[in-house]
């Protein structure tokens, strides 16, 4: 008989993953779980799932894991027992296993103050050379004013011409697909020059601002560990991704519509931004 991860991964197909980004992340969480009861209690079904295997798991999980992490991974476990066609199994409140408490209409304040010590460090050490500097002092430019994610930052270079005006092509979005946003302002063209001049600083010739000899997974993965070594953590407010909460509440407050910020930063039109800005 297969795995139960292998069962579990059958049962959900291929779709289940979703955008590109998550995709990995995901199916490492239902591995874990898969292979903690297939380990724990000798399983070999997945249709023979039951509470106390869900219950054992969550208490084998807490403690080690933030409770926004621990919520993200009962969610997955839920999509198994949905798939199984066993939805009773798995309590629908997170606080069931431990994990309630979580927030998802969330918007952040950013620490402007943490974020400025922050650049400070990496353009310093960008002016001396320091190949992984240069790339983040360029990312740090883009995320603020185009309210990019941490992908989206390091892999967007491209412009075109839409109607007589410049546009940027978002690419490294969640879903895989690029996304066309208008350059409107001073700052967005700044960050754009420096972006230009970043690459060809770097011998980077297809335009990104990563140096040519990382792979894509290792540059996000260096800006991250950097970035976290100098205190930009979520505590703080000064994590790279606080940068679009601090562009949905600045373009809310110029007056822009929930659709136009949506388009802007990569969301339906249906979705709500009370995750990044008051209502």
């Amino acid at each position: 008989m297969k795995s139960l991860s292998s069962q579990a991964l059958q049962k959900l197909g291929k779709g289940w993953v979703g955008a590109s980004e998550t995709r990995e992340a995901k199916l490492q969480e239902i591995n874990r779980f898969t292979n903690y009861v297939e380990k724990t209690f000798g399983l070999q079904d997945i249709h023979n799932l039951k509470p106390g295997h869900i219950n054992a798991y969550a208490d084998s999980i807490r403690g080690e894991v933030s409770p926004r992490t621990g919520a993200n991974y009962m969610a997955y476990v839920r999509d198994v027992c949905h798939a199984i066609g066993k939805p009773g199994i798995c309590a629908r409140d997170n606080a069931a296993y431990g994990f309630g408490g979580v927030a998802r209409q969330n918007p952040q304040q950013l620490n402007v103050a943490k974020v400025a010590e922050i650049n400070s460090v990496i353009n310093a050490r960008a002016a001396a050379g320091d190949r992984v500097a240069l790339m983040m002092s360029a990312a740090a430019d883009m995320r603020p004013v185009f309210g990019l994610r941490h992908k989206e930052a390091l892999m967007s270079c491209k412009t075109i011409m839409i109607n007589g005006k410049p546009h940027l092509v978002v690419e490294g979005a969640k879903t895989g697909k690029p996304r066309v946003v208008g350059i409107e302002t001073e700052a967005q063209r700044n960050a754009l020059t420096k972006v230009a001049e970043t690459a060809a600083t770097l011998g980077n010739g297809n335009g990104r601002i990563m140096p040519p000899e990382l792979s894509l997974k290792q540059a996000l993965q260096a800006e991250s560990r950097e970035w976290h070594k100098l205190g930009g953590t979520r505590e703080a407010k000064a994590s790279m991704h606080i940068a679009r909460h601090d562009f949905v509440q600045k373009e809310r407050a110029a007056g822009k519509s929930k659709e136009q910020i949506n388009v802007a930063i990569g969301h339906g039109n249906g979705r709500s931004i009370g995750s990044y800005s008051e209502k």
